[in-house]
């Protein structure tokens, strides 16, 4: 899993929350440019559902401010939550919306420790929003 190696992964064996902010390994199986490289943090957008299914939803983060800014992205500012750059705000990339394996997935590190964070109800409703607008249903994103 090359860097996802070096960061000492260790797949997720639970359904993760709504809102949970994790680790995404995309790096290996057959990403091709211009989809999601490496591994990077990610925001869980599905519901926690009743039985186990093996995948989430994701809308991938990255500190790498898009060129044009749209609707279907967020900024969370730099500092806001301890497992994201401190120096660098994070950008939610709705259009990048993706599901994955949990085999693909792991909790950020938090003082050295993996940790179970979750985002604020307003940037969780944010980050949702963007991925309605990527998804073509900006109109369903004002009732959220």
């Amino acid at each position: 899993m090359g860097a996802a190696c070096e960061y000492g992964w260790v797949p997720i064996d639970f359904t993760p929350d709504l809102g949970q902010i994790l680790m995404c390994d995309f790096e290996n199986d057959g990403f091709i440019r211009p989809e999601m490289q490496k591994v990077r943090h990610c925001v869980v957008v599905s519901p926690r559902y009743r039985r186990h299914t093996g995948c989430c939803l994701l809308v991938p983060l990255s500190t790498v401010a898009p060129d044009i800014i749209e609707p279907y992205h967020y900024r969370i500012p730099c500092g806001t939550y301890s497992c994201l750059s401190a120096a660098s705000d994070s950008w939610a990339k709705g259009d990048m919306l993706t599901h994955a394996a949990f085999s693909r997935l792991d909790r950020p590190l938090e003082n050295g420790r993996h940790s179970r964070i979750i985002l604020r109800a307003e940037d969780l409703v944010a980050v949702r929003k963007a991925a309605l607008c990527a998804i073509g249903f900006p109109d369903l994103a004002q009732h959220l």
